[in-house]
């Protein structure tokens, strides 16, 4: 009589051990991790890019990026030139032409390149990143003289490093007095003016969706 007291003592106390178990299981709350990030997004460390001319938006009259052109089919008369034009042209104001027109860098990074081209007359080439992509940027129709800082030195987004060269001069190649600003994508340094195809423009991005 007690052994049988004493099983049904411990199988109740073992029911209530079981019960309580389950009650505190039930009761404590399940952590669930958070499907939502309230962090702020990274900041990307690519600057923005600027105008290289004063008025830059008012500027842009006769080529822009893309344009297909011809000898009998272009805003410029005459035109010695054919294909897609890869960069954007920033034209002088009628009170620009005797004087000096300056230019300034439109994003930071090293002079890659400094010469006398055909079809350009004075060049720069700028390395800069944009959206974390490494691109070049061609500075086209500069007086040469006047691009002074060596190469590899690092040039600052906004600094007057140049001037545009004399138009119908062979500071530009005899073209008129303009800014043929183009971008292409590194590691390749590309200073062609036009392309034949549109196919070909893959490799190079239109200025005026960058400047601001």
């Amino acid at each position: 009589m007690h052994s049988w007291k004493s099983t049904s003592v411990f199988m109740v106390l073992a029911l209530v051990l079981v019960v309580l178990q389950v009650s505190c299981t039930s009761i404590s709350p399940t952590k669930t991790p958070s499907t939502t990030d309230t962090s702020p997004p990274e900041k990307t460390t690519s600057e923005e890019f600027t105008f290289p001319l004063s008025s830059g938006s008012d500027r842009v009259t006769k080529k822009p990026f893309w344009l297909q052109i011809s000898p009998n089919n272009s805003p410029i008369s005459p035109e010695k030139f054919s294909g897609f034009h890869t960069g954007t042209d920033f034209e002088t104001f009628p009170s620009e032409q005797d004087g000096e027109v300056v230019v300034h860098t439109i994003c930071t990074g090293p002079l890659v390149m400094k010469k006398w081209a055909t079809g350009y007359g004075g060049v720069a080439v700028q390395k800069c990143q944009r959206n974390q992509q490494d691109v070049t940027v061609i500075y086209g129709h500069l007086k040469l003289a006047s691009i002074e800082a060596p190469l590899e030195s690092v040039l600052l987004s906004g600094q007057k490093l140049w001037v545009l060269g004399k138009g119908f001069s062979s500071e530009t190649d005899n073209e008129r007095k303009h800014l043929h600003l183009s971008i292409h994508i590194w590691p390749v340094i590309n200073i062609r003016w036009y392309v034949n195809t549109p196919s070909e423009l893959d490799q190079w991005l239109d200025p005026i969706k960058y400047l601001q």
